[in-house]
């Protein structure tokens, strides 16, 4: 099957790859990993006493990557857990947890904010309006490719009965 990659695929993921290459090196400069990023920064959104599952859902990152971060991260002696209302379990940063946020997370968190701060109301409003749109599309047009991906096992299961 032959298929032509088009322009404007081939522009969209050009930005995001490099988007994504500098939030490498921004990470990479703090020893930051993808996941300990996201939950730190999430534990910063939600506040202190959110749980895994709050961490997931508002980051979108797996409930498994969630927790083996967590788990690092308590080893590692940054944050405590604390039984809650069952079955959630809370978090919350330890001193050690709080100066990790601080010197590597917040820097971060500083830069995207100095970008955004740049940028003119009306120009976040076209990106954030235009990046929802394409996030739309793309959730849509990935849930229907699964959806008949799934019908086409099915009826390929059906046939071999």
């Amino acid at each position: 099957m032959s298929i032509e990659i088009g322009n404007k695929l081939k522009q969209l993921n050009a930005m995001l790859s490099e988007l994504d290459n500098i939030y490498q090196s921004l990470l990479k400069a703090n020893n930051v990993s993808d996941s300990e990023f996201t939950v730190m920064f999430s534990i910063k959104e939600l506040g202190e006493g959110c749980s895994q599952k709050d961490i997931a859902n508002s980051s979108y990152i797996s409930k498994k990557t969630v927790n083996s971060t967590v788990k690092k991260f308590e080893k590692d002696g940054y944050i405590t857990l604390k039984a809650a209302k069952y079955p959630n379990i809370q978090i919350f940063l330890t001193e050690k947890g709080k100066k990790f946020m601080e010197e590597n997370i917040i820097p971060i968190i500083q830069v995207e904010n100095k970008v955004l701060e740049n940028m003119s109301d009306n120009e976040f409003e076209f990106l954030s309006t235009y990046y929802k749109i394409y996030i739309k599309g793309f959730k849509t047009n990935v849930e229907n490719y699964i959806r008949n991906k799934k019908l086409s096992a099915k009826k390929e299961f059906i046939k071999c009965i």
